[in-house]
């Protein structure tokens, strides 16, 4: 009776450790990845929404001097109107 050198033997067969079975470890594993892949996924979005953030910030900040600016000329055009020009 010829051994399958293709399937190992069972003393060359390592031991899993206590409390855990040879189909956890792949889980285990699969599941650290998975971990992993969220965490990063999450950071991305995170920095994502930062850059977002800081871009939103800017603009508002920018339309903001803008209607100052356009409320004080319309101020000054309402102000300079206002006032009667002499009729020569």
């Amino acid at each position: 009776m010829a051994e399958d050198p293709k399937s190992p033997s069972p003393e060359k067969l390592s031991p899993a450790p206590e409390g855990e079975s040879l189909l956890s470890q792949p889980n285990s594993d699969a599941q650290g990845q998975l971990t992993a892949a969220v965490d990063e996924l999450l950071d991305q979005l995170q920095s994502k929404f930062e850059n977002v953030s800081t871009e939103m910030f800017a603009k508002l900040d920018d339309m903001t001097k803008r209607l100052d600016e356009l409320e004080a000329s319309l101020t000054a055009s309402s102000d300079s109107s206002a006032t009667p020009t002499p009729i020569k």
